[in-house]
């Protein structure tokens, strides 16, 4: 039957369809491999080995797709989640402007420290710093801070 090893192997074409019926596992072990090695047992130790590193390689490519696809839309997710964030910092000063100025009950353009302190006293002021991670106290030390003049107005 050495005419099977001629059929399997006898041209380029023919070893690469029986290579790629290898690698799929198509009748690979009763249609070729088993025929070939009864006249040359020693192909066993080419079969084997291509089996493997061929798996290996198709299961790493196919691995890479998968992960450079998560990789991609965890990107775009960080990029939309920095986006989300700006975009609430930005309505979190506007909120803050928008106190500052109601707090102004003097209508002199700025805010004293007399008149933050009342501000204070509001509920909706304290659920405010309350909401942006803030207690009372470090919203005196952020009040402290916007006063960079110590003059008590910010």
């Amino acid at each position: 039957r050495p005419y099977i090893v001629g059929d399997f192997f006898g041209s380029i074409s023919s070893s690469m369809f029986a290579l790629f019926q290898i690698l799929t596992l198509e009748s690979w072990c009763m249609g070729i491999v088993r025929p070939i090695s009864h006249f040359a047992p020693w192909t066993l130790l080419v079969f084997l080995p291509y089996i493997i590193f061929t798996t290996c390689a198709v299961l790493n490519v196919v691995t890479g797709i998968f992960v450079e696809q998560i990789m991609t839309v965890n990107h775009e997710d960080e990029k939309l989640i920095i986006k989300m964030r700006e975009a609430e910092i930005r309505q979190q000063l506007s909120e803050l402007k928008r106190m500052f100025d109601e707090g102004d009950v003097d209508g002199s353009g700025e805010l004293s420290f007399k008149e933050f302190e009342a501000m204070l006293h509001q509920e909706s002021v304290r659920v405010f710093f309350l909401k942006i991670g803030l207690d009372l106290h470090e919203a005196r030390a952020l009040f402290q801070a916007v006063d960079s003049d110590n003059s008590g107005t910010a």
